[in-house]
């Protein structure tokens, strides 16, 4: 696929799927935590501390494109708002520089007691500015497609919905997962892993409630039939479009080569079998993680 004068392969579909589930969890337990009334602190700190990893990746899979990764600094002296490509590694390092900032503070305010008011309220603000970052990041990876030079992706106004209730659920998914993961870890005796909760962290570590986790679930539920719906939508306009581009569009994605991935990957895959295992388990107690 040709975005940008660059010809991209799968590290492409990495990097949207690693900076869109980074931004997705960063919403998501930014909101879940405000709705709170701030009761999942920790649940926020898991989003950033593995939202930057993800971002990461993301922005290594884009310096891998430059052909010479010294000439990232690039980047960052010349702005050029009509480049997709451009526009979203301003984006992706904007969203990591905010929560490398925000864990910056976490660490320094575990150390030094007197500076947690201070770094409380900077990152109260820095999760506000992280919020709409996150919004940003998730958009740009349907506005990147959509900059694409294969018709298909061009034609289709609706790519940037579809990519970023992807994220959404991509980035509640991921909440769930990690979450589970840690509450396993805390209860094992992993001496490298709790030394660095002592270390880096509060006593409560990153135990996330069984509640909130049961909850994210419900949300997960929620998520994934709107995504559905999306798709849905997404289908029937290809198919009411008229261009021939969408027609042939829709026959690639419904029955050609891209069948495959969209009918066993995206949709039974993806999304109808983690929704059948979400509603035989909503009840269940999260607390003691994976296992």
């Amino acid at each position: 696929m040709n975005i940008g004068g660059m010809e991209w392969g799968v590290t492409l579909w990495i990097d949207l799927w690693a900076a869109g589930m980074a931004g997705g969890a960063f919403l998501t337990a930014f909101l879940a935590d405000k709705f709170s009334g701030g009761k999942l602190k920790n649940l926020f700190k898991l989003a950033v501390c593995t939202g930057i990893i993800l971002a990461l990746i993301g922005v290594a899979l884009l310096l891998s494109h430059l052909g010479n990764i010294l000439w990232f600094w690039h980047m960052f002296v010349t702005f050029r708002p009509e480049s997709v490509l451009s526009l979203g590694g301003w984006i992706l390092s904007g969203w990591l520089m905010v929560a490398g900032i925000m864990l910056v503070l976490w660490l320094a305010s575990h150390y030094i007691r007197s500076l947690k008011p201070l770094a409380d309220k900077a990152t109260s603000i820095l999760s506000w500015v992280g919020f709409v970052m996150s919004i940003l990041l998730m958009s740009y990876t349907g506005v990147l497609i959509s900059a694409s030079t294969q018709p298909f992706w061009a034609v289709t106004p609706m790519l940037p919905a579809v990519f970023v209730v992807s994220a959404i659920t991509s980035g509640v998914a991921w909440l769930i997962v990690v979450s589970l993961i840690v509450n396993w870890l805390n209860r094992t005796n992993i001496r490298p892993y709790h030394w660095v909760i002592e270390q880096f962290f509060d006593e409560s570590g990153w135990q996330i409630e069984s509640s909130a986790i049961a909850k994210l679930a419900k949300s997960l539920v929620i998520a994934i039939i709107i995504e559905l719906i999306v798709i849905a939508l997404f289908i029937l306009w290809l198919s009411a479009s008229g261009s021939p581009a969408a027609t042939d569009g829709l026959a690639l994605l419904t029955g050609g080569e891209l069948s495959l991935w969209f009918w066993v990957g995206l949709i039974a895959a993806g999304l109808v079998a983690p929704l059948i295992m979400l509603g035989m388990n909503l009840k269940k107690d999260y607390s003691t993680g994976i296992l």
